[in-house]
C-alpha cells in the first residue's frame, strides 16, 4: 500500500484535544510529532495510519470518534478538490469531481456512481480492507461528505438516504442527527441516495473560471500521485477488489497491456513478484474476513484457493506471526494504547 497523506489525522488530534485527552501520549506512543502531523506533505504507512486512529479511539474511549472528526472537517480541509467542489456549477458536477479526485485526499476508498431516472446512488468502496478502523474511517468520510453536500446546496438538499454496510453501533442515533437524513444499517453496500431532480440546479457559489483552475490543479496532483505509484502498487490495487479466485498472471498482464514475461521482468526490477503480490492481497483479504466475519476459517481458506486448510494456517502465521484464530481473537479484544 502506498504511503497515505496525513491531511485528516490532524483533525483527530484536534478532536482529542477538545475532549481534553493527553495528546502527547497519543503522539509519543505512535512515534509522531506535532510538526509532522501539521505538515501537509508528510505521509505515513497504512499500518501507522490504522494504529493512529485505533489508539485515538482507545485513548478517548470514544468509538464515535469518526463522526465527530467528520463533523469538524471544513471544506477547506479537502484542499483543491474541496475548492473545485465549492465552485462547481451543479451538485452533479461537484459529485463527479469527488469521484474523479478523491484519491488526492485519501487512496483508501473509491467512489462509484449509478443513476436512474429518479435517483443518483453514490457507492463508497474500500480499496483495501480497513479492518478495525473501517467504522471510524467510514464514519468520518460519510459525515464530512454529507455535510459538504448540504453546504453546497443548503436550500435544496439532494441527499435523502444513507445506507451503511456495517451493523448499527451503540451510538447509532448520532448518524441521522449529523447527516439530517435517514440512515439504514446492515445494507449490502455503503451508499448515498440523492434525488436526481435537484442535482442539476445551479449552485449559489458557482464560479466556472475558479472551478476550471482548481480542477486542473487536481489533475496535476493526481498525475503526480499516479506517477509515484510503482507497478507493484498498481497490481495490488487491481487485484484486491477482483472477485475470487484472483486473475491469473496472464490475465493480469493483459490488463496492463504486457506479456507475462514483461510483467515478471518489471516486478523483478522492483524486487517483487506476482506471487508475492497475490500473497499480500490474500493476507489483507484474510485479515478483513477474520475481523469482520464470523465465517469459518476453512471456508476462508477455500475462498483463497487453498485446498488444505492446514496450508492456509501456515501461510497466515508466516504473514501475520500468529494463527488465524489468534488474530480473530485479537481483533475482538482490540489493541490497547
Amino acid at each position: 500500500m502506498q504511503p497515505l497523506p496525513i491531511f485528516y489525522l490532524n483533525q483527530v488530534y484536534q478532536q482529542l484535544s477538545l475532549w481534553e485527552c493527553n495528546v502527547n501520549i497519543w503522539l509519543r506512543h505512535n512515534g509522531i510529532t506535532l510538526e509532522q502531523l501539521q505538515d501537509p506533505y508528510y505521509q505515513v504507512s497504512f499500518d501507522d495510519y490504522r494504529r493512529l486512529i485505533n489508539s485515538a479511539i482507545n485513548l478517548s474511549a470514544r468509538p464515535d470518534l469518526g463522526l465527530h472528526v467528520g463533523n469538524r472537517i471544513s471544506i477547506n480541509t479537502h484542499g483543491m478538490m474541496g475548492f473545485a467542489m465549492l465552485n462547481s456549477s451543479t451538485l452533479k458536477q461537484a459529485i463527479d469531481t469527488l469521484k474523479q479526485f478523491i484519491n488526492t485526499r485519501t487512496p483508501l476508498v473509491k467512489v462509484n456512481i449509478h443513476e436512474t431516472a429518479d435517483t443518483m446512488v453514490i457507492t463508497f468502496q474500500e480499496v483495501q480492507p480497513l479492518g478495525v478502523i473501517q467504522q471510524p474511517f467510514m464514519d468520518a468520510l460519510l459525515v464530512t461528505i454529507a455535510k459538504l453536500l448540504q453546504q453546497l446546496s443548503p436550500h435544496s438538499p439532494a441527499l435523502c438516504q444513507i445506507n451503511l454496510s456495517f451493523p448499527a453501533p451503540t451510538y447509532w442515533q448520532q448518524y441521522s442527527a449529523l447527516t439530517k437524513v435517514p440512515v439504514h444499517f446492515n445494507q449490502a453496500s455503503t451508499q448515498f441516495i440523492l434525488t436526481q431532480t435537484l442535482l442539476t440546479q445551479r449552485l449559489e457559489m458557482a464560479d466556472p473560471s475558479s472551478f476550471m483552475q482548481a480542477r486542473q490543479w487536481c489533475i496535476n496532483e493526481l498525475d503526480l500521485l499516479n506517477g509515484q505509484q510503482s507497478l507493484s502498487d498498481k497490481l495490488y490495487q487491481y487485484l484486491l477488489p477482483s472477485p475470487m479466485p484472483l486473475p491469473s498472471l496472464s490475465d493480469t498482464a493483459a490488463h496492463f497491456h504486457m506479456t507475462p514475461r514483461t510483467l515478471h521482468r518489471h516486478l523483478a526490477q522492483q524486487q517483487s513478484s506476482y506471487k508475492t503480490i497475490v500473497a499480500s492481497v490474500n493476507h489483507h483479504i484474510a485479515k478483513h474476513y477474520l475481523s469482520q466475519s464470523q465465517g469459518s476459517i476453512k471456508q476462508l481458506a477455500y475462498q483463497l484457493g487453498y485446498v488444505d486448510v492446514t496450508n492456509f494456517r501456515r501461510a497466515f502465521k508466516r504473514w501475520q506471526g500468529m494463527t488465524p484464530s489468534e488474530y480473530r481473537q485479537q481483533q475482538k479484544t482490540g489493541s490497547e494504547i
